[in-house]
């Protein structure tokens, strides 16, 4: 049974970092080239289309992450320690991504709409780059744990 949780695991995990970098490193610049209601309206698409996709591998790195850490618990401090640092970078991952996606986003949506200052993209950016560097250290924080479970 491990074995099924670690491959869906990993799977979920393939999901969630290969289609952020896929956004964040084609999808997001060739949209950026948009000018107007064709540039919202693709950020629109590109968005929704990507959400349940993501959020649904996050969810499923939840569900499999949990008995997986549950069965190395006993491994020794270093791991519990190391699970702990990942444990928040999901959870900041996860918060950001969702402030992102469900706060600033729109907010910025509605500054275009409105030809209102921009003042929300300055913050979008940062966050969605934070978000971004998450991404890539919690699945390095796995790789750690696995490392730590077999010395």
């Amino acid at each position: 049974m491990e074995s099924v949780l670690v491959a869906v695991h990993l799977l979920a995990a393939a999901v969630w970092v290969g289609g952020t970098v896929a956004l964040v490193f084609v999808g997001v610049p060739v949209v950026a080239r948009l000018e107007g209601e064709a540039r919202g309206r693709s950020m629109r698409m590109l968005g929704r289309r990507w959400r349940p996709i993501g959020y649904g591998a996050l969810l499923v790195l939840a569900v499999t992450g949990v008995p997986l850490a549950a069965d190395d618990w006993d491994t020794g401090s270093a791991f519990r320690w190391t699970l702990l640092a990942k444990v928040v970078c999901a959870i900041l991952l996860v918060a950001l991504a969702a402030l992102h996606d469900f706060v600033l986003g729109p907010r910025l949506a509605h500054e275009v709409r409105q030809g209102r200052e921009q003042r929300t993209r300055p913050l979008l950016v940062a966050v969605g780059r934070a978000a971004f560097a998450f991404t890539i250290v919690v699945p390095l924080l796995g790789v750690a744990l696995t490392r730590l479970t077999n010395s």
